[in-house]
């Protein structure tokens, strides 16, 4: 058993401890960065505890987190776990409820069992990251996979069940990043959290086109990226918000068209990037968008390695 006190402490292992126990500190501890710990199984908790940040990382032996993490760890605001495939659920009695931030990358289990999670019950939680490995089953009807109506910032990524419905609870969500769902089109096409200032879509082979009125209805939308789309050919005349002051494109080979006629006059910003079929629409003071575009004070484009202009 190994035993860590400190302000802010990083544990880099290999092959060293089987077990680590957080111990008590008059002074706090307040970070702890566990990472390549290839033989831990057992993580636990002393009382006094006051951290406020725990990373786990490529810890492939661990199976469970601290027990009574909400009693002995009050203070802990962020949870990070990256790469722990064998743990399987959250403590019983659930994660403390001063928490504000949970990543979970690549921890199969544990994303698969994610019904049982009751996050719903972490009033304090605002930024929530997922991304997963696509080997989760859908989740008929959303029973139990229920998230606080406090989050603001959401990534998902590579997740096959992620209900509309889900999403449109989040009544206070500003920012969302979705990276490789299977069921995007009907996501957009039943609408999104009206809340929402930033949207970035990003690596959805099943994207075909933005639907119409799909993001109208977003009021206070700023920002929208549409990132590695090779499906994606147009984007319906209605399809941006009056709000929009940022859009960029990057490596949508297929897309054919823009909204042009119905870009916002609120627009400041227009980033085009690999997006091959729509070079000769937007060339400089000769292509059919040009009039519809030249207002926007600042147009970035790149549609090669080495081919790059600023308008």
């Amino acid at each position: 058993m190994f035993s860590l006190i400190g302000l802010l402490l990083m544990v880099i292992c290999s092959t060293c401890f089987r077990r680590i126990r957080m111990m008590f500190s008059p002074n706090g501890t307040e970070r702890l960065d566990i990472r390549c710990c290839e033989n831990l199984e057992i993580l636990s908790v002393a009382c006094g505890i006051q951290m406020t940040t725990l990373i786990i990382s490529e810890c492939k032996k661990l199976k469970r987190l601290p027990e009574r993490m909400q009693e002995l760890l009050p203070s802990l605001k962020e949870l990070r776990l990256w790469k722990c495939p064998e743990i399987e659920s959250f403590p019983d009695g659930g994660l403390p409820f001063n928490l504000q931030l949970l990543e979970i990358s690549y921890c199969e289990k544990l994303v698969n069992g994610r019904k049982e999670w009751r996050l719903q019950r972490l009033l304090s939680l605002r930024e929530l990251y997922i991304i997963h490995n696509g080997s989760d089953e859908e989740i008929f009807g959303g029973e139990n996979w229920e998230l606080p109506c406090s989050i603001q910032r959401l990534f998902i990524g590579n997740l096959k069940s992620l209900s509309s419905q889900l999403l449109k609870s989040l009544t206070s969500l500003e920012y969302l990043r979705t990276d490789n769902l299977p069921q995007i089109q009907s996501l957009l096409e039943k609408g999104l959290p009206s809340s929402l200032s930033e949207l970035r879509l990003s690596l959805h082979d099943e994207l075909h086109s933005l639907p119409t009125e799909c993001l109208g209805h977003l009021t206070s939308l700023r920002r929208l990226e549409i990132i590695n789309c090779p499906q994606l050919q147009s984007l319906a005349e209605s399809a941006l918000p009056s709000s929009l002051s940022e859009l960029t494109i990057w490596n949508c080979p297929n897309l054919q068209s823009l909204p042009v006629k119905r870009i916002p006059s609120s627009l400041s910003k227009l980033s085009i990037y690999r997006c091959q079929l729509l070079k000769p629409l937007l060339e400089f003071d000769k292509g059919r968008y040009w009039p519809e575009i030249a207002h926007i004070p600042e147009i970035y484009m790149d549609f090669a390695l080495g081919d790059s202009e600023w308008l």
